[in-house]
């Protein structure tokens, strides 16, 4: 697990960077809120979170399961920010987090990896009334996915896009879609852009639909 959460650092260090302000931006647009708490599920060493925390006024928890990769973004947390943003261990399907305690949550690249029903059920549990949740995968521009495809492609001496493609098999925003209607969470908006694609869901300012 150590090996895997430097590894992954390394490459959102080396290749990802410039796409995190850019996404960070574009789904805190798509969301619409912009204070309370946010939190970032599957954060790796915080990149995303780090960066939406830069346009958001509140508090922000940097969330993954991955106990190293929790380390690495606790390090990266400035000094002056850890009043208010903290790292925390935690899994999606039976997140550390109260009722109706979290007013944005955010995720990209880690659904693909989700049971479906289990993640979604916690992640609508925890979201407040009138909450928000994007979770998908992107980067940031059509420009920079091409580049990251290409760095990627070369570094791992096999096409990226097919390995993405494989990634994402049964786990599409049209299919998490699928079953939150299933579970009564209401219709969420599926988003396709040419930088990836996104599930937007809201949880009415009653709370009332759901499982």
């Amino acid at each position: 697990m150590a090996e895997k959460a430097l590894e992954f650092d390394r490459v959102a260090q080396e290749v990802f960077a410039p796409i995190y302000p850019v996404i960070a931006s574009r789904l805190l647009e798509l969301a619409g809120v912009r204070k309370g708490r946010c939190l970032d599920i599957g954060c790796g060493g915080g990149h995303l979170g780090l960066a939406a925390a830069r346009g958001f006024e509140g508090t922000l928890i940097l969330l993954d399961a991955n106990p190293y990769a929790v380390a690495i973004a606790e390090q990266r947390i400035p000094e002056e920010a850890r009043g208010y943003i903290r790292a925390l261990r935690g899994d999606v399907h039976a997140l550390p987090l109260t009722d109706a305690s979290v007013d944005l949550v955010l995720s990209r690249g880690a659904m693909w990896f989700w049971k479906k029903e289990a993640s979604l059920k916690e992640i609508w549990r925890v979201l407040a009334p009138g909450g928000v949740a994007v979770l998908g995968g992107g980067y940031g521009t059509a420009q920079l996915k091409t580049a990251i495809y290409r760095h990627m492609s070369m570094r791992n001496q096999e096409d990226f896009g097919e390995q993405q493609e494989k990634r994402m098999r049964g786990a599409r925003p049209e299919e998490y879609a699928l079953v939150m209607e299933r579970l009564g969470m209401g219709v969420p908006q599926c988003i396709h852009e040419d930088s990836g694609d996104w599930l937007l869901f809201h949880k009415s300012p009653e709370g009332t639909e759901g499982p």
